[in-house]
């Protein structure tokens, strides 16, 4: 947040929607400043969550709404130009040309892309990937959605900062994960789940596993006309 208020985005009494929040790792942290947070995605697992955090230490100016980004009818839920700030961070909800131009019809000042950058290292997933003929690296992510931001005539900035996360869970919670990536990252390729528990029990430590993501992440920020 704060290369985002380095380019002039204010977040104090603002009304600001997060697409794709997962389970409000930024939009619990903006309810501090804004007026108001909404939260979307399509996850249900992942708003339970969410929506528990919510409850726990009271918050209320934060909402969570289930929903695809890319079905969902702006008009109808009265998100037309309904919101000072939104955002998107290390999500597929926004992927196009189309996702963008909805953020823009639901913000009056300020649009923000957080993507994926030029690195991404995870010693446990490179070590299943490679043993189903695959390679971890980057998703589409920052760059080309600055290049598409450019061509539509827009004026964003664009920076890189590095940061990781870390991942903890039982061997079984690591395999579900794990197979859903390379299922999702190989289009389709049906995941080794022998092969994975091997490689993830090396991994273990009575019967739980942790492991870090180390990351490059683009963070791009555009006024809305």
């Amino acid at each position: 947040m704060a290369i985002m208020k380095k380019r002039g985005v204010a977040f104090a009494g603002k009304r600001i929607l997060d697409i794709g929040c997962g389970t409000g790792m930024f939009a619990l942290p903006l309810s501090r400043e804004a007026a108001w947070v909404i939260g979307l995605d399509i996850s249900e697992a992942m708003l339970a969550i969410f929506s528990e955090l919510i409850a726990k230490y009271k918050i209320h100016n934060v909402d969570a709404v289930s929903a695809s980004w890319g079905d969902l009818n702006i008009s109808a839920h009265g998100f037309e130009k309904a919101f000072d700030i939104v955002l998107t961070t290390m999500s597929m909800a926004v992927k196009d040309k189309d996702d963008l131009v909805k953020m823009e019809q639901c913000a009056r000042e300020w649009c923000m892309y957080v993507g994926w950058g030029n690195k991404r290292r995870n010693t446990l997933m490179e070590e299943v990937f490679r043993e189903h003929g695959m390679a971890l690296k980057p998703p589409p992510g920052a760059k080309m959605m600055f290049e598409l931001l450019s061509q539509m005539g827009r004026e964003p900035s664009l920076d890189f900062i590095e940061t990781s996360w870390d991942w903890e869970g039982t061997i079984d919670e690591a395999i579900e994960d794990i197979a859903g990536h390379v299922e999702l990252e190989g289009y389709g390729k049906v995941p080794d789940r022998t092969i994975i528990r091997e490689i993830i029990e090396g991994h273990a430590n009575n019967n739980m596993v942790q492991h870090t993501t180390y990351v490059e992440e683009g963070i791009i920020v555009w006024r809305v006309a």
